[in-house]
């Protein structure tokens, strides 16, 4: 495992989809509000992380992959900040357009590491434009150059109808192995691909059906998932209680590690980028499933949107499994 980890500097990946920034504000409840209802936060300190697909983009170069962002940001304070923590982290900016507001989700986290509240910034537009003709023709450009794709979905309206399907022409045509992390919008628009990843809340509204989580259940609903979307490999994350992934008829599982109230943001982030990587690498079936729910575990032990860590996924990898394992 220490010998893939090392190998994958040499892969070249493109991520596309919602390009985002994360705020925090952390501080601490002493009192009510005399105005209403509510609770005073005193704010102790703020911090900012890229988020949505940047932050994808990041896991692969703590990875030392070479990464390839495509996305928007608009012509604002926002925007401005995370181009610079792109260019801090040596990451490529020439796939990113001004288009639109960048998206900003601000969360009040309390002195118990609760989320308090969320706040969305964002303008979510689905409707044609030049920037979006102007930025398909530089993806179109770009793969293939690169080993794979990765489509971070997030709702925010990158990724219609017109942009999923010319993406996954012009790939397919290249036999590049698309992966998808996708929302409930245009889940039927990935149709084909080499990996599906949607949460357990994702795949319930796409099937129209509770999914329990006993393996029987999961199982299902991993094959009818693959049979209505033809994807060589479907993985479900299911939260704290793990995850599991289906391909060609294996079924496996790999349960939750203890973690009394998870932070689960960012987890899925880091479970595609690390999946992807093993799927392409042609890792072992239980091997891909063990790494990738080691590297959400690490996200849902932190506060927010933290990218994978090199030293800290070994670390973990060597703590909770057996030496001949990895």
């Amino acid at each position: 495992m220490k010998e893939f980890l090392k190998s994958i500097a040499k892969t070249s990946v493109m991520v596309i989809g919602d390009i985002m920034l994360d705020r925090y504000l952390y501080g601490e409840i002493n009192r009510k509000s005399a105005e209403a209802p509510i609770d005073i936060v005193n704010i102790t300190h703020q911090k900012e992380q890229i988020g949505g697909a940047a932050n994808v983009a990041l896991s692969f170069k703590n990875l030392k992959v070479n990464v390839f962002l495509f996305g928007f940001i608009g012509n604002d304070l926002v925007g401005k900040k995370i181009t610079s923590i792109l260019k801090k982290h040596k990451i490529n900016t020439n796939g990113i357009l001004i288009n639109g507001q960048t998206t900003l989700k601000t969360r009040i986290i309390t002195g118990k590491k609760n989320h308090h509240s969320r706040f969305d910034s964002e303008k979510i537009n689905y409707k044609k434009s030049k920037q979006k003709e102007e930025l398909l023709k530089k993806i179109i450009q770009k793969i293939p150059k690169v080993d794979f794709l990765i489509l971070q979905d997030y709702n925010k309206g990158l990724l219609d109808k017109n942009m999923i399907k010319s993406i996954l022409q012009e790939a397919q045509k290249k036999n590049k192995p698309i992966m998808v992390d996708p929302k409930e919008k245009n889940f039927s628009k990935y149709k084909g691909i080499t990996l599906l990843k949607p949460n357990l809340k994702e795949a319930a509204k796409l099937l129209k059906e509770k999914i329990k989580l006993t393996n029987k259940s999961l199982k299902k609903a991993s094959l009818n998932i693959q049979k209505k979307l033809q994807s060589e490999w479907v993985i479900l994350t299911l939260g704290k209680d793990g995850l599991c992934i289906l391909h060609n008829g294996t079924f496996y599982r790999e349960y939750g590690l203890p973690k009394k109230e998870p932070d689960v943001t960012g987890a899925g982030d880091n479970v595609i980028c690390i999946s992807s990587l093993a799927i392409f690498h042609n890792k072992p079936i239980h091997e891909i499933a063990m790494l990738s729910n080691i590297s959400g575990l690490i996200a849902c032990y932190k506060t927010g949107t933290n990218p994978i860590n090199y030293n800290e996924l070994m670390i973990k990898l060597n703590k909770n499994y057996k030496k001949n394992d990895i």
